[in-house]
């Protein structure tokens, strides 16, 4: 992680720039109600923070999980500076988050889990989302937003090599089989821009 504790010094100014737009339709997305309890994945500088605590309010619970201390930093600076909900910031592999580390947290199950440009980054993509996917409680909401390279341009080469990322991957069909209420909207954005097609994917764990 030491290349994501690097990126962190410059991510807000450049990076998040591009993908700021889309924060609040993200958090929408994840359908969450005061008190509730959600899981942002890998929560980076903190971006989605403001606008999950938004919805779940000073009752709810924020978990952000990332491997990069350095991004940790900068997210636990969002938090200080507008303390609203509980967050808890961790520094973990996600697939170590288990119903027993949740409930030491005082938190019983997960409303939503939200995974923001996460699952085209990481080596095991499709054992995170199994393991957070179970965190869920039955009726609870798991979001995808990612880039998706359905045609290579030359920034699809840039993107990858600055954040690591495969957008190859279909990361959105693993959350098609398993939810109920699968939906997936491809977002405004330009190739030349992302490297990709920027897209929102969601789906409710099955027995609510």
């Amino acid at each position: 992680m030491s290349w994501y504790d690097t990126f962190a010094e410059f991510y807000e100014g450049s990076v998040e720039r591009v993908y700021a737009r889309y924060r609040a339709s993200i958090a929408a997305a994840a359908c969450l109600s005061p008190g509730g309890a959600v899981l942002d994945l890998p929560v980076g500088t903190g971006p989605n923070l403001p606008h999950l605590a938004a919805y779940v309010g000073a009752a709810g619970v924020i978990v952000g999980v990332d491997l990069s201390e350095g991004m940790l930093r900068r997210a636990t600076l969002r938090v200080l500076r507008a303390p609203r909900p509980r967050a808890v910031l961790l520094a973990a592999d996600a697939r170590t988050i288990s119903p027993a580390l949740l409930a030491e947290l005082g938190v019983a199950a997960l409303d939503a889990v939200v995974v923001s440009l996460g699952l085209t980054v990481f080596p095991a993509w499709e054992s995170v989302f199994a393991a957070t996917f179970d965190l869920l409680r039955p009726g609870g909401r798991y979001v995808i937003f990612d880039v998706h390279q359905d045609r290579w341009v030359p920034q699809s080469t840039i993107v990858s090599l600055v954040a690591g990322a495969d957008m190859r991957r279909r990361v959105w069909e693993p959350l098609e089989a398993s939810a109920d209420g699968f939906a997936l909207q491809w977002l405004p954005g330009s190739r030349y821009v992302h490297g990709g097609r920027p897209f929102l994917a969601s789906g409710v764990r099955r027995g609510g």
